[in-house]
């Protein structure tokens, strides 16, 4: 959690705010009405222009849809709802608003996997850039909304290369080939039979084809067009059903993810006897439990593979901490960089002054070694400043003291 000082010190964030409605409180369908395509975001975005918003972004997934942007909140929900064709109860109902300091974390937390639905899933990372590329071609990403950004994916970055928050596998389809690789030797002169392209099935297929791309892969389902398809698509081996006995028999692996209601793949299909692994991604099962008596053969269902996905869920758990320090340290600086931004414009006049002080006591043809000092000279008074002001903001005394600095440095 924040400390104090560090509100206090970023007081003038208090207008950023991010709305939102995402996978904590709001079904699929409910997410899909708030949904924001590009035709919605130019709506959106012609809205704030018109507004005199200069600060805005939205970032649209299929998890959460959010506006970040320094205006009311009353303002960014009711061009999300009147952009979506949304009444501002329904997001009353299922959004939430976030200010000031707790939108910065929040919008830390979103960059670096922490909200995630599926925990350290880097994937919403690019959709943040494309979000935020898309306000800054716009002109809607001012000096301190993209530099907030910035530290945000700053700190994302380190999180993924210091800690193991996004490591492990996080779905079956994963954890299928993590499994292979642990009990299958010299898979590139193996058979591998995928049984089932549906949905989940073709996911399956993609990682089998991607991460095995030596070994034989055949594929099959009731539909034959389906898996014909993909199976062109891919460059894949597709046999007729009817022949799933004598394929299940020469197969070294078997994967079936099927939605079949009664076991399809049984025991007295496989008469060859040779190690064999079979993992059965299907609910309800579609290999027949008593596959495991036969010799050498291995079956696993998806609850035990889904272990797996249990310790990865496990150790990224663990991480968190290590991310949140992280995030600390980047707001920390964040914070140091943004004492200076508000006071970039009493640095820029006390730069002009410096200038205009100077001209009264250099002569007119004052050479570029001269100037080159001149410059020098006013750029480390206004660094000093600069660097004072982060501890005090006694603006007037300050301004007398740099004077005297410079006058110092460059005495007549």
């Amino acid at each position: 959690m924040l400390n104090s000082c560090t509100y206090d010190v970023c007081s003038g964030l208090d207008n950023f705010v991010v709305i939102g409605i995402n996978y904590h409180n709001a079904d699929t369908a409910t997410r899909s009405n708030f949904a924001v395509s590009n035709a919605t975001y130019d709506r959106i975005a012609e809205n704030a222009l018109q507004k005199s918003i200069k600060d805005i972004f939205v970032l649209s997934t299929c998890n959460r849809t959010e506006v970040y942007g320094i205006a009311p909140a009353e303002w960014l929900t009711g061009m999300l709802c009147e952009a979506t064709g949304n009444a501002v109860s329904g997001f009353k109902q299922h959004g939430y608003v976030f200010q000031g300091m707790a939108a910065v974390m929040h919008l830390f937390k979103v960059a670096s996997g922490l909200d995630s639905q599926i925990l350290g899933d880097y994937e919403i990372l690019m959709q943040l850039k494309k979000a935020t590329k898309y306000a800054r071609e716009k002109g809607l990403m001012g000096s301190l909304l993209d530099r907030l950004v910035n530290f945000a994916l700053q700190a994302s970055k380190r999180i993924k290369s210091e800690t193991r928050l996004s490591t492990g596998t996080v779905s079956v389809a994963y954890a299928a080939i993590e499994v292979i690789r642990e009990k299958v030797a010299a898979i590139e002169r193996k058979n591998i039979l995928l049984v089932g392209a549906g949905k989940f099935g073709r996911n399956v297929a993609k990682n089998i084809h991607a991460y095995f791309p030596e070994a034989t892969i055949r594929i099959t389902n009731r539909t034959h067009q389906k898996a014909e398809a993909f199976a062109r698509e891919y460059g894949l081996e597709c046999v007729p059903y009817e022949t799933l006995s004598t394929v299940a028999n020469e197969s070294d692996v078997l994967i079936a993810s099927t939605t079949a209601e009664s076991f399809n793949i049984i025991p007295s299909f496989f008469s060859v006897q040779k190690p064999r692994l079979l993992l059965d991604l299907s609910v309800p099962k579609s290999i027949d439990p008593a596959v495991k008596s036969l010799p050498d053969a291995t079956l696993m269902d998806v609850d035990e593979i889904s272990v797996i996905l249990d310790d990865t869920f496990a150790m990224r758990k663990a991480e968190v901490p290590k991310a949140l320090d992280i995030i600390q340290e980047t707001l920390g600086e964040f914070v140091e960089w943004h004492k200076i931004f508000l006071h970039r414009h009493f640095l820029g006049e006390v730069k002009s002054k410096l200038y205009e002080l100077s001209a009264t006591h250099s002569c007119v043809t004052a050479d570029k070694m001269e100037k080159e000092v001149r410059d020098a000279r006013i750029q480390k008074a206004v660094k000093t400043l600069a660097v004072d002001l982060r501890t005090r903001t006694a603006k007037g005394c300050q301004y007398i003291s740099t004077i005297n600095v410079y006058l110092q440095m460059n005495p007549s």
